[in-house]
């Protein structure tokens, strides 16, 4: 999705909690993560947005308002997210 949407502005980042950073830096390498990501193992962002599960996806507009929360793992060639994401 990061590659499709660039182009229309749209920005993917990963936060994970891992405290281990040599086993963050090997997921990353070992599954080609392409997008930015981002390590936070005092799970401050958590904290912040009421992350009650993982994976959970947060859609930031570029006003930076949260837009829609999606407490579960997304399909991101799903045409409804697709629509919603580039209507923003």
């Amino acid at each position: 999705m990061q590659r499709r949407l660039h182009d229309k502005g749209v920005v993917v980042v990963a936060i994970s909690e891992d405290v281990d950073e040599a086993a963050y830096r090997s997921f990353i390498k070992n599954y080609g993560i392409g997008f930015v990501t981002v390590r936070d193992p005092s799970q401050r962002v958590k904290h912040l947005y009421g992350t009650v599960q993982i994976p959970e996806t947060y859609i930031i507009d570029r006003d930076g308002i949260l837009r829609r929360k999606l407490p579960y793992a997304v399909d991101w060639n799903s045409p409804e997210v697709l629509q919603f994401l580039l209507s923003l």
